[in-house]
């Protein structure tokens, strides 16, 4: 068995989650799992039309979310799925079929838009940055649940809790990369532009190591899309 979690905030307007559910259910012998902060653009109206669990939680921490999620999982295996990422029946099948081969990995990304830049984002990140431990959870990350209770489950940060996770999942265990795709939804390049995206990109990446703070960073990073979290209605939740 595979528990498949999906963390979602105000999904309905980027029409990935409702490509993903018929794909998930279509799959033997999984439970599906998502974990809503209140939502209100008929996302949980939408995911109510199937058999499904939905928990609901106050949060704008999306890393919290997918804690919830894995402390409700009851299969070894856990699948954090990105909520704008599609994965194929082949893929999910395929890690329900051979989990125990593994301890943990991702699948390979891709995005939706063809660009060049955007060709060498998901190469660099299937095949330098993704080999030395580090996987974001758009190429949905997989691990065992045992490894994550083992590891006090994801550090509750804002911003790279897809990065603090790989680290740490890394010091127990070298991770695997499927070839079956991640396709992701590459809206934030839409919005903002290829150019603009990417350097705000590599902006966040150094502040990170420089150690700015999550929150700060994050409130950054969403300003004018707010894809994981609404400030202006959730400003003092953490």
């Amino acid at each position: 068995m595979l528990s498949i979690i999906i963390p979602t905030y105000n999904e309905m307007k980027n029409n990935y989650l409702q490509q993903s559910i018929p794909i998930l259910i279509a799959c033997p012998d999984i439970e599906i799992i998502v974990i809503d902060s209140f939502s209100t653009d008929g996302t949980i109206e939408f995911l109510n039309q199937f058999q499904i669990k939905i928990i609901q939680v106050k949060t704008q921490s999306r890393a919290k979310r997918l804690n919830i999620g894995i402390q409700y999982a009851i299969a070894p295996m856990v699948l954090l799925h990105h909520p704008r990422s599609l994965l194929t029946v082949e893929g999910i099948n395929y890690l329900n079929k051979n989990q125990m081969s593994f301890y943990w990995g991702a699948f390979t990304h891709k995005f939706d838009r063809s660009h060049f830049l955007l060709k060498f984002t998901s190469f660099y990140s299937n095949y330098i940055r993704g080999p030395r431990g580090i996987y974001y959870l758009d190429h949905c990350i997989f691990a065992r649940k045992s490894l994550l209770e083992d590891m006090d489950y994801i550090p509750e940060v804002d911003i790279f809790e897809d990065t603090e996770l790989s680290l740490a999942l890394n010091k127990q265990a070298k991770p695997v990369r499927l070839p079956f795709l991640s396709l992701t939804s590459a809206t934030r390049f839409n919005k903002n532009g290829i150019i603009k995206q990417i350097y705000l990109n590599q902006v966040m990446k150094w502040k990170y190591y420089l150690k700015i703070d999550h929150k700060i960073m994050n409130k950054e990073y969403e300003k004018d899309i707010s894809l994981n979290a609404n400030y202006k209605e959730n400003n003092n939740e953490s």
